[in-house]
């Protein structure tokens, strides 16, 4: 065997788009994609395949995205967009005086059960396979089921994660909800190496489970239920019975803007979607040349219009039964967008408060098939592991949206008692003159709108391809004036930038696990010819991506 750092790459890698005229999947891990795959080639349409990415992700790549985890979707069902948003709710519990009596200040910590939530990701497979699917869970669970029981080799991009990920929640957590991670993710006593077979047959388990009982081993009391409350009890949890009854995801329609010719859809609220249609609407206005990507003009009106963007949903975003002082109508007004544009100095980079509108770790995948359907989905547990809340008899995980409450007093995202909290993850879906251009999507945080903005404006601008759109370096901004930027970003630009006030740090896009750096991973289908159904795919190269057709 060769001796190699598989994690160290001496020389750029290129990647191509793919074409197929059957049916098409891209995802995080090529494992995912080929389980959606299979489930186009058996039959199944964009929506059946997509579902099969989002069981078999939690398999493959447990960091990013758990049995635990929240989902959200995107579909063009041949006619029109639909949304799904499958959010789940803190526990009854958590209430004020709980939160006090635990002492936290700023946020809820990730890790252990206060950061927990309800899992909204099965209630939203079994949403879509009932509302646009055209098969039966136990059909499309078999895939992830044969991953889980059969073994697959771990990747080095999966793997980097797993050690430095329970370096951080490990002091979080008690000896027992160690116990019962250890137990699921490292049985001999560390975190498997790169290209070691692994098996997780508590997984497959899981979804023999969920498919059996159409989730209502979850949402209505059963065995995984009653297994997550008997954690709870034990360990200092303040889940209750109450908390698995009643969920169901919500069908709405997307929140569209019009930019350039075209129109980016994104998901209402609780999700930050409207962060990256804020900033696209804002920048509506302005004309960026064909050859502009990259320069220093360009990239400082991207850099303000999000940190004014983010001003604004970090404020007011949060469960819409909440959201009673700013609705999304008024964050996506157009003239109140033009007034935050207004407020962009083209010379100085400036840190934004909250405007006053008028009253009124993630896997992103997609597919789309030949019936005329295509679907954005993202599901994700929020941080790596998520809370590490592991419920060992399931491999179940549970996530920690919890983590990203607010605690400030009179906050629309203020921590408490069955509530949605603000959501990152967001898929997104392009329109041109009432037709579908294809889904697409970038995970990683706070990245995500931020990634929207840019990979839209690299497809609509700049007019690259799909590949070419997600292999572009990227910058994130974090807060007040800092971001980071790939360092394969234009020195001289970058130069420019750090004179308007920016400041700026570099990082390299490609190597470690996806907890290393904050640039996100992306996938990308589009429509090369509707009307001859032939599709044009792309995967992220910062990752494992892989986008499969036939």
């Amino acid at each position: 065997m060769l001796h190699y750092n598989p994690n160290v790459f001496h020389f750029p890698s290129r990647r191509r788009d793919v074409y197929a005229s059957h049916g098409m999947v891209s995802s995080s891990h090529p494992l995912a994609s080929e389980a959606g795959l299979r489930i186009l080639r058996q039959g199944g349409n964009a929506i059946d395949a997509c579902v099969a990415v989002a069981m078999a992700l939690p398999v493959v790549e447990p960091a990013s995205t758990t049995f635990g985890s929240d989902n959200f979707a995107i579909v063009w069902s041949g006619t029109r967009l639909h949304g799904m948003s499958a959010s789940g709710f803190s526990p009854w519990g958590l209430t004020q005086e709980y939160l006090d009596s635990r002492g936290y200040t700023g946020r809820i910590p990730s890790g252990g059960w206060d950061s927990t939530t309800l899992p909204g990701c099965i209630a939203g497979w079994l949403a879509l396979l009932r509302e646009f699917g055209t098969m039966t869970p136990e059909q499309v669970v078999q895939p992830a089921v044969e991953l889980a029981e059969g073994g697959f080799p771990i990747t080095p991009y999966v793997q980097a994660t797993y050690e430095s990920s329970w370096a951080v929640l490990r002091p979080r957590l008690s000896d027992a909800m160690r116990r019962n991670f250890e137990a699921v993710f490292f049985p001999e006593g560390k975190a498997p190496l790169p290209g070691r077979m692994v098996t997780y047959p508590a997984m497959a388990e899981f979804l023999r489970e969920i498919a059996r009982t159409d989730g209502a081993s979850l949402y209505e009391g059963g065995r995984i239920a009653q297994a997550i409350l008997r954690e709870s009890y034990a360990d200092g949890g303040c889940w209750s019975e109450r908390d698995f009854e009643g969920f169901s995801p919500i069908l709405h329609d997307p929140l569209r803007t019009a930019y350039h010719g075209y129109e980016i859809c994104e998901l209402p609220p609780n999700g930050q979607g409207i962060t990256a249609l804020m900033a696209l609407s804002m920048l509506a206005g302005d004309a960026f040349p064909a050859d502009g990507f990259g320069k220093a003009e360009t990239a400082h009106l991207q850099m303000e219009a999000i940190k004014l963007a983010f001003a604004d949903s970090l404020r007011y975003v949060g469960d819409p039964d909440y959201m009673t002082e700013v609705k999304a109508e008024a964050l996506l007004n157009p003239d109140y967008l033009k007034g935050r544009r207004a407020q962009v100095d083209p010379n100085r980079a400036q840190a934004f408060c909250a405007g006053n509108p008028p009253s009124g770790n993630t896997c992103y995948f997609c597919a789309a098939d030949t019936k005329g359907n295509m679907i954005s989905m993202i599901q994700s547990c929020y941080n790596a592991f998520g809370s590490a809340i592991t419920i060992p008899e399931y491999g179940l995980v549970l996530q920690s949206r919890g983590a990203t409450f607010s605690l400030e007093p009179g906050h629309v995202n203020m921590a408490g008692p069955h509530k949605r909290p603000y959501q990152t993850i967001i898929p997104a879906f392009l329109m041109k003159d009432g037709r579908p251009v294809g889904p697409f999507g970038i995970m990683g945080g706070f990245m995500q709108p931020q990634a929207h903005l840019q990979v839209a404006m690299n497809l609509i601008d700049f007019h690259m391809g799909p590949q070419d759109a997600l292999d572009a370096p990227r910058f994130c901004w974090s807060s007040g004036l800092h971001f980071d930027f790939e360092d394969h970003y234009d020195a001289g630009t970058l130069k420019e930038l750090a004179a308007m006030g920016h400041d700026i740090t570099t990082m390299d896009a490609f190597s470690g696990g996806y907890g290393d750096r904050p640039f996100g991973r992306g996938q990308i289908i589009q429509y090369a010819d509707e009307e001859e159904k032939v599709l044009i795919g792309a995967a992220d190269p910062r990752g494992d991506g892989c986008v499969l057709g036939f």
